[in-house]
């Protein structure tokens, strides 16, 4: 997809080399995400963990100008059993003053246990085990589980009197005390015809609630009939447990991992099936787009501009070179956003990405809403067409922290950059066939997406992925002459 549109005044050269600031992140940084050095620095400043085996980098955030890692380890008893716990560690910058050991009387995972380790400049501390989901229990015992499922599905007409018969839970994704996915196989009394599997999401705040909302006035809407996508049935919200209730949707794979397995190998059916798929998703978007469903908030452009910008306030209280190198970018994008005006609200997926778009027989199905809005429909284009190109660079894993990814070779990158330009070039065009949209906006947001992707590897330290979303940036703004 070509940006030269957006070609609006400044030059090009005088922005060159600016953003070559992000190129690197800072050694002291990058040390405390690599688990071999963490382990080291650890056994060697604290005796307690001499018998460290395993340091697993579970998680990093950026919170204002504080850094904080969680790790989880596994030590060796005197008996040889396994010793399993989680600490946090706060990254202090450089200049910032060294904490006292207070609490290093304690026993590593004790209560109140502290301890500054000098050589990454993080101070420890015992992290407790986050707190289960309230609706956990509840959700995952058969018995339990059967009579909620049994009172929601009741309060639908279509279901009124199903009498549930046998109740099979099976937690298949879980992010401790945030959210949790819970499938159920039913059997109905009598032989009675009902929904199964159904799936239940738990929350730990309102988003299951909006999840719902969204999915019932989809499911009201023409989209159910258009037969270009398919989503699942709304079997209810359940605001005690904030937990939405669905139907099923078939799913042989996710169109994330066919997009990996065709960049990956090359094969030719593989490509084929990924250019019929991305056909299928343009038209089950577009379609979305259209549907004229009546929920969600407005999101637009000011209030990415403003979460990108706070996020470069923030790296900028400790790197202020970075907030220097961007500040022209961001300043050519408020005035293209005012040369180019955009489209109107439509019903919006809020987080169509490709690990959002099933694939089974030939067909397409979205899942989470917990995001739904109404935007233009730029926003969900830029957001899902960065998102492949992101995907086709990357290994897959599951832990957003991992560094498991090999640096790319620079000829080896632009040469699946290339060919990623082109599927979503198709993936575009086809939309277009639907549903017009605005090529300049869809350029505009994922100019900002791609350098939000490039802002999270300084925020998360994911120093690998750094080097693809900057070359992701740099591309798309090399195509379009905008500063670079």
């Amino acid at each position: 997809m070509s940006v030269a549109s957006l070609e609006v005044g400044g030059s090009q050269s005088d922005q060159q080399g600016s953003l070559e600031r992000f190129a690197e992140l800072p050694g002291w940084l990058v040390a405390i995400v690599q688990p071999t050095t963490v382990r080291a620095a650890l056994a060697r400043a604290i005796p307690a963990f001499g018998a460290l085996q395993q340091c697993e980098v579970a998680r990093v955030r950026m919170k204002k100008d504080r850094r904080t890692a969680l790790y989880r380890l596994t030590l060796a008893g005197p008996d040889g059993a396994q010793r399993r716990l989680q600490i946090q560690g706060t990254l202090l910058p450089p200049g910032a003053p060294e904490p006292p050991d207070a609490g290093s009387e304690l026993a590593p995972g004790e209560e109140g246990w502290r301890r500054y380790v000098p050589e990454l400049r993080l101070l420890l501390e015992t992290l407790p085990e986050e707190a289960a989901l309230p609706a956990l229990e509840p959700l995952t015992d058969p018995a339990q589980a059967a009579a909620i499922l049994e009172r929601a599905l009741r309060a639908l007409p279509q279901y009124r009197g199903l009498a549930v018969q046998t109740c099979a839970p099976r937690v298949v994704r879980q992010k401790p005390g945030s959210r949790c996915t819970i499938l159920y196989d039913l059997t109905y009394r009598d032989g009675s015809a009902g929904p199964t599997p159904v799936v239940a999401k738990a929350y730990k705040g309102g988003k299951g609630k909006n999840a719902h909302a969204a999915m019932r006035a989809l499911w009201e809407s023409p989209l159910r009939a258009s037969g270009s996508v398919a989503i699942a049935e709304p079997l209810g919200y359940l605001p005690e447990l904030n937990t939405a209730l669905q139907g099923p949707v078939r799913e042989e794979q996710m169109l994330k991992d066919l997009i990996r397995a065709a960049m990956r190998t090359g094969a030719p059916d593989l490509r084929a099936e990924l250019s019929s798929a991305m056909r299928k998703t343009a038209a089950g978007i577009a379609a979305l787009h259209r549907s004229g469903a009546q929920y969600g908030k407005p999101h637009n452009w000011a209030d990415a501009l403003d979460d990108v910008q706070d996020t470069v306030g923030q790296l900028g209280a400790v790197f202020p070179q970075l907030q220097a190198a961007v500040a022209p970018l961001l300043a050519r994008l408020e005035a293209l956003a005012e040369a180019h005006l955009p489209d109107p609200l439509a019903p919006s997926h809020g987080s169509f990405r490709p690990a959002q778009v099933l694939l089974a027989g030939g067909d397409v199905a979205f899942i989470d809403f917990d995001s739904f809005c109404q935007a233009e429909p730029a926003f969900d284009l830029a957001l899902f067409l960065s998102a492949v190109k992101n995907i086709g660079l990357s290994e897959p894993h599951e832990e957003e922290s991992s560094e498991d990814d090999d640096a790319l070779d620079p000829q080896a990158r632009e040469a699946l950059l290339e060919q990623l330009d082109l599927i979503c070039e198709e993936f575009l065009a086809e939309y277009e066939r639907h549903a017009p949209v605005s090529r300049e906006r869809v350029a505009l947001w994922e100019t900002l997406e791609l350098l939000d992707l490039v802002l999270t590897c300084w925020t998360k330290i994911k120093p690998v992925r750094l080097g693809n979303t900057l070359a992701m940036l740099e591309r798309h703004l090399r195509a379009g002459g905008l500063p670079g």
